[in-house]
């Protein structure tokens, strides 16, 4: 019994420091994906655009990630100290993998997007504060996110058993 309090004990504290890892480095991620477009700095003058943008960014890491993160649960007798630190160690490289891959996934599928647009500069109309092109490109991003998050969890699973 504690052994299983122990594991879950360290199993939302690995969450909660990777689940604000994974959002700062989709933030980072969409900052040196965005060229010409000081995305601090934009924030601190206000404009909604690029913040609906990294918000989609953020949350969009987080759906995809989130099978990565779903609790192992272990049957403990008293030595099964090795099988818990395995078991950790399997979900560190689990939200590892996730981790990458997301950033994969929402950067290729904006680079698609933006390029399927033509003419359209995004990035140059999020830079002037247009809410509209963010909210099309945070839905591409969320759906994206919906979509992949579970083909991605299915595949970590078959990798990760």
């Amino acid at each position: 019994m504690i052994a299983a309090i122990f594991l879950s004990g360290v199993q939302l504290l690995l969450a909660v420091v990777l689940s604000a890892l994974a959002a700062y480095l989709g933030a980072w991620v969409f900052s040196r994906s965005t060229p010409g477009l000081d995305e601090w700095g934009e924030l601190r003058k206000g404009n909604p655009a690029v913040g609906v943008v990294m918000s989609a960014v953020v949350v969009g890491v987080a759906i995809i990630l989130r099978p990565a993160l779903q609790v192992v649960t272990l049957q403990l007798d008293t030595g099964a100290t090795l099988e818990v630190i395995l078991r950790l160690f399997t979900q560190a490289l689990l939200v590892a993998v996730g981790l990458f891959l997301s950033l994969v996934i929402i950067a290729f599928s904006l680079w698609l997007f933006t390029h399927f647009t033509g003419d359209l500069d995004e990035w140059a109309e999020i830079g002037k504060g247009k809410v509209g092109v963010a909210a099309l490109l945070a839905g591409v991003i969320l759906a994206t996110a919906l979509l992949s998050g579970t083909a991605l969890g299915s595949v970590l699973r078959l990798l990760f058993p």
